[in-house]
Order: structure tokens, then C-alpha cells, then sequence
């Protein structure tokens, strides 16, 4: 039945790309350069599906946060339970609770998921800073190891540039919206730098939601010609979000406004470095080695739980060290990376009995010491084929160790191990079309917080029992355009894993669930037969079902069927660009759901447009921007839990500026 499928698959795509220009050599009319292989590399001989996100699509989207970016990709769905970004919780290939564990983000190649259990913090890293942003949709373990099991997204920073350059921005809007972004970069001899900072604020749409943000960001290069070339990234994030809570359904039909916790409040801080050190004079033969450090404070005050009052701090240190080879081998081009991966995390978790944090009732500290060894080969078998083959040995170490209790201590450990391989091929048809597929193995080791269950109340345990994520994922894919004026995409997944974790609410820990699979398809069209008009479209569907346990057959929770997104622009004169988008997101069943026996999670879709006006004649960029999200104010719930229901925001405007010398 695998093998027909693969058929079928393979036959579909062919059949889309047709076989015009088979005869010719591969060479793509818009040669876009990613990292997606750790080493730049043209996105047309990636065998998955890639998009880019660059700094021009980010000053035209008219969007305050990275989220609103993404969100309306083919493949990637984002719930929250406040409404507000830095809590958005992303899923990609049809993973439901605790999906962010599985979607690997990376910062200018370095991973920004840290081992416990809190999802990434989405405004730690301003958008002014960002140049772009790659998303590859699929598995990824070999190159990328722990958490790249749905997908990986890379946040690209920007550098300094050659001449002195300055930015501004504002932004204000509905429930008290405010955002402020400044960037200055540049450079001086063989020293260039770029510099951004971000605020953001807003009183929330319900009660109790607000958020507050202010970040920074610091990206330092030494290029003197010489064979060593040193840079430095430093970013420092503080963040303050209320919680408001969960409604039943007919408490959110009758206010979605309105809160249920009157006091949870969340402090979070995040700083990032990482020295990195390049050697060689091209990327021919070139060792990188990066330096990282990663710290991650978060401050719960939390009165409505049973957990009322707790801090943690993570500390990450990491050493990447990564060779490169390109040339000839047997008269064909090759490239050839190896490289490591070694991180070890310190976490601290401590929980006291009031706000003033005087008196403490449980500390507990657990390490992960993580240690990677990979190699991956991309061999150009023909001027329209590329063969690519990789393999990664993955070791972890867990360790607790109880230092105040009130509960039962914690002290053990538990060592997994990961072997895991790929093979990909592409295949180029003349200047605008390709095919290309992928088969791996993958793995996900548990968060610190699932292997070590820390409440503080009789049922503290390390969980020895607990094994990591493991799985297979196979996908064929194809791209096609014509003439510049149509571009289509199409992507089928399967996707099989074992010993995927998830709470269970009558155990009260993490278990081992049963086996699941991932089906799925997703498609894109762009479409620009005028010069002022352009048409985009972007269809997933996913279907995840237990295959074996007393649930087999039923769809796995938290996981939409589909979900469709299109985006009309039009510039008219005088330098006015108008833009109209709508998502829809399908219906899936409930979180803690996993006998479907509940009532599903309804369906939703929303419209928003965008105005942007840039006048000409100005020295510098000017542009000021007006939008409406939500428009036909839908009520609506991205996230529910149970029978509680988590609103998200309904109709909102945004009004802002922005200049660039």
C-alpha cells in the first residue's frame, strides 16, 4: 500500500510540472539563496517546500509581529489562549497539544527552542531586525536534530550595510495598540553594525489580555579581508502578558470579552549571544564555529492554579562547530557538510507560597546535556538532478536533582539516543519548474517539564518511562511556473510516528501516546497578469488519526482539516497599494479529546485589508499604512481546552508610519 502511494504521488507530481523544457539545464529565472541546508544554497534544489519571507514583503505586509507573517502560509496553523503573539503556539504537519515542541525556529541558524515546555516567545526578536525569513515545511532531524519533526523556521537578522542607514516607525490601533521601532546600521573600515530596537503595548481585546514588549538587537561583523572573520549577535526581550483565562462556550457567546482570572500575570526576559567565527576565504572550504548563550527567566504569578507563585530560570550554552566542502567530485558539483551540535541546559524551578517570593516550598534543578554528530552530501548527478543523503547520531542526558521539597523528591535520570537518516532527490525541468522528493527518519526528545513531572503536591516523579519521539516522514512535492505570470505549488506528506507524548488528564503526567499517522496535501497559486494586480492562494489539508490503541481510527485533537488562505493586491496611483486577505481555518475537535467524543471546535473565517500610501519625490522612504482586521468582527476561538474556550480578538484597526534614510 506504500509503495502505490509513493507511485501515485510521484506520477501527480510529474504530470503538474508537464514535461516542457525536460531537455534543457535547470537554471530558475529568480535564484533565492537560503539556509535551509546550513549552508546557503539556492531554494529550487531544497527537496522540500520552501517559502521566503523577505524584508520588503515584512515593510509591505504592514504587520507588527511575526506571527501575523506566518499565519497565513500553506502548513501552518497558530492557536493562543490569550490572543495576544508572544503566546501563539505554531503547528505545522498536523501536530495538536504542545505542537511548538515540533516546529524547530531557529535565529540566524541557532535554535531559539529551549527544553521546557513554554513555547517560543514570538516578540523577542524585533521585526525591523529581521531580513528575512525562511520556512521549510517537513521533517529535518539529520541537519537540525531535536524539535525539527513538523518543520523549521530561520529568522534571518539583518547586517550592517556599506552606507549609514536610519529607520523609524509607529504603529497605533483599537484596545490601546502601540508599537515603536527605530534601526540604525552601517559601517566603519572593515567594522559594520545594525542595531534595532522595538516597543510594543496593547490593553488586549479581552479583559485581563494585555501585553507589553520591549526589545533589542545588536549584530556586530569584522571583515578585513583575512581569513578569519569574527561577528557578534546580542539580543536582550522583556515581556509582561496577562492571562485572562477560559470560558465556557456560553459565557463566550455572551461576552468574549470578559475574563475569568482576575489576577494571572506572567514576567518573562530573554537575552541571546552568539560569537561566531568563520575560517576560509570562500564557501568552498570554510569552518564555522558559533559560541551560544541563551538565557530565559519567567516569572509566574498565577493565583487561579495550583502552582500559584513560581519562577524559572533556563540557562542554554551551546558550541556548533561546522565544516563545508564544494567542488568536483567525479566530474559532477558537490557539496558536503559534517558539523556538531553540543548544548547543555541548566534548569532551575522554584515554587514559593506568596507573591513576595520570601518563602520557598520547592526547588528542584534539571540538565540536558545534548550532543550531536551529523553529515550531509549533495551530489549533482546530472545538470537537472540533485541526489541529496545525510545522517545524524543524536544523544541526550536528562538529570534531576531535588534541592527543597514539600512533595516527593525527583532525584534520577534518563538517556536517550537518536539515529536518524534522509535521502532527497530534485529534479529540474527547464527555467521554471522542478519535482522533488524526501524520505527520513525524525525524532523529538521529551521537554524537561514532560520528563520530570514538578508539582509539589505528592506526585512529583521523574519519568524513566517515558521514551522520546520517533518516526518517519515521507513527502513528493512539485513547483511550475509560467512565463512570470503563474507559479503553482503542491506538496503531499505522509507522516507516521511512534511514542508521540501528550498529557493525560486521568493520570496527571505525560505518557507515551499511541501511534499516529499524518496525512496531508499543500497547495499554492500566485498569479500576476498585470503589473498593478497580484492573486495568491494557499490550500492545507491534513487529516492525523491514531492507528492502533483503543482510540484507532479517531483523529487526533487540536488538528483543523483545512485550511485555505487567499491575498488580492492592487497598486493604483500615486503610489497607493491596497490589499484584501481572507483565511479560512476548518474545524477540528477539542484539546483532551482523543475519543472524539466531544463537541467539535467550530470552523472560522476572517477578512482584513491593508492601505499602504508612499508618496514619491521624497528623499528616503516614506509610507503610511491603515488596516482592519477581522473585519466582519467574527467571534471565534483558535484554542480550546475541554469544555473551556480561549476567544480571540474580533475587529480591530491599526493605523502607522514609517521612514527610511
Amino acid at each position: 500500500m506504500k509503495k502505490r502511494l509513493v507511485l501515485m504521488l510521484v506520477i501527480f507530481s510529474f504530470l503538474l510540472t508537464g514535461q516542457a523544457g525536460a531537455q534543457q539545464s535547470y537554471e530558475p529565472d529568480i535564484e533565492i539563496v537560503v539556509t535551509a541546508g546550513r549552508v546557503e544554497e539556492e531554494a529550487d534544489w531544497i527537496p522540500a517546500s520552501v517559502s521566503v519571507i523577505t524584508a520588503e514583503d515584512i515593510d509591505a505586509s504592514g504587520q507588527t509581529t511575526i506571527v501575523d507573517l506566518l499565519k497565513n502560509l500553506s502548513g501552518i496553523h497558530f492557536r493562543t489562549s490569550s490572543g495576544n503573539a508572544s503566546q501563539a503556539e505554531i503547528s505545522m504537519r498536523g501536530f495538536g497539544e504542545n505542537s511548538h515542541g515540533r516546529v524547530l525556529v531557529l535565529l540566524d541558524g541557532r535554535k531559539l527552542n529551549r527544553p521546557d515546555m513554554a513555547g517560543i516567545n514570538w516578540l523577542q526578536i524585533p521585526l525591523q531586525s529581521i531580513e528575512r525569513i525562511e520556512v521549510v515545511r517537513g521533517a529535518n532531524s539529520v541537519l537540525y536534530g531535536d524539535h525539527a519533526v513538523g518543520g523549521v523556521i530561520n529568522i534571518i537578522t539583518k547586517r550592517g550595510t556599506e552606507d549609514l542607514s536610519l529607520s523609524f516607525s509607529a504603529q497605533g490601533g483599537s484596545f490601546a495598540f502601540n508599537q515603536e521601532r527605530a534601526g540604525l546600521s552601517g559601517s566603519a573600515g572593515a567594522l559594520s553594525f545594525s542595531v534595532n530596537s522595538e516597543h510594543t503595548s496593547t490593553d488586549g481585546y479581552r479583559e485581563r489580555s494585555g501585553y507589553r514588549s520591549i526589545g533589542l538587537t545588536t549584530d556586530l561583523g569584522w571583515d578585513s579581508g583575512g581569513l578569519i572573520t569574527p561577528s557578534l549577535f546580542l539580543s536582550y526581550e522583556k515581556l509582561f502578558f496577562e492571562m485572562p483565562g477560559d470560558l465556557t462556550k456560553i459565557e463566550m457567546e455572551a461576552d468574549p470579552t470578559q475574563a475569568e482570572n482576575s489576577a494571572d500575570e506572567v514576567n518573562e526576559q530573554h537575552v541571546n549571544i552568539d560569537l561566531g567565527i568563520t575560517a576560509g576565504r570562500d564557501e568552498s572550504r570554510q569552518l564555522a564555529m558559533n559560541l551560544i548563550y541563551g538565557l530565559k527567566f519567567i516569572q509566574n504569578d498565577i493565583p487561579s492554579s495550583f502552582l500559584p507563585y513560581t519562577d524559572l530560570a533556563l540557562h542554554t550554552f551551546g558550541f556548533t562547530p561546522k565544516l563545508s566542502l564544494s567542488g568536483e567530485m567525479l566530474a559532477t558539483d558537490n557539496r558536503f557538510i559534517t558539523g556538531i551540535d553540543a548544548y547543555y541546559d541548566i534548569l532551575k524551578y522554584d515554587k514559593f507560597d506568596e507573591q513576595a517570593r520570601i518563602n520557598k516550598n520547592l526547588s528542584f534543578l534539571v540538565t540536558k546535556l545534548a550532543l550531536g554528530f551529523y553529515l550531509q552530501d549533495d551530489l549533482t548527478v546530472l545538470d537537472n538532478l540533485l541526489l541529496s543523503a545525510g545522517a545524524r547520531y543524536d544523544l541526550a542526558l536528562f538529570k534531576a536533582e531535588t534541592k527543597l521539597t514539600e512533595g516527593t523528591p525527583i532525584d534520577d535520570q534518563k538517556f536517550h539516543q537518536a539515529p536518524v537518516f534522509d535521502i532527497g532527490l530534485v529534479y529540474g525541468f527547464g527555467q521554471s519548474a522542478r519535482v522533488y522528493a524526501r524520505y527520513g527518519t525524525l525524532f523529538r526528545y521529551p521537554f524537561t517539564d514532560e520528563q520530570v513531572s514538578m508539582y509539589g503536591f505528592g506526585s512529583d516523579t521523574f519519568l524513566t518511562d517515558l521514551e522520546a519521539e520517533k518516526g518517519w516522514n515521507l513527502e513528493v512535492g512539485a513547483e511550475v511556473g509560467f512565463a512570470g505570470l503563474l507559479t503553482l505549488k503542491s506538496n503531499f506528506f505522509l507522516l507516521d510516528m511512534e511514542d508521540e507524548i501528550a498529557y493525560n488528564s486521568l493520570t496527571f503526567q505525560n505518557e507515551n501516546m499511541d501511534n499516529n499517522r499524518h496525512l496531508g496535501f499543500e497547495g499554492g497559486i500566485l498569479f500576476a497578469p498585470l503589473t498593478w494586480l497580484e492573486l495568491s492562494g494557499d490550500y492545507t489539508y491534513t487529516k492525523t488519526t491514531f492507528t492502533q490503541g483503543d482510540n484507532k481510527g479517531k483523529e487526533v485533537p487540536m488538528v483543523p482539516n483545512h485550511k485555505i488562505s487567499g491575498l488580492t493586491a492592487i497598486s493604483l496611483p500615486a503610489g497607493l497599494t491596497v490589499t484584501f486577505s481572507g483565511n479560512y481555518t476548518g474545524e477540528s475537535f477539542v484539546g483532551g479529546d482523543p475519543d472524539n467524543s466531544q463537541e467539535k471546535l467550530a470552523e472560522y473565517l476572517l477578512f482584513d485589508i491593508l492601505c499602504r500610501f508612499t508618496p514619491a519625490g521624497l528623499k528616503g522612504k516614506l509610507e503610511l499604512s491603515f488596516s482592519i482586521e477581522n473585519i466582519m468582527d467574527t467571534m471565534y476561538a483558535s484554542y480550546a481546552y475541554y469544555s473551556g474556550y480561549y476567544p480571540a480578538p474580533g475587529r480591530s484597526w491599526k493605523v502607522g508610519g514609517s521612514y527610511q534614510y
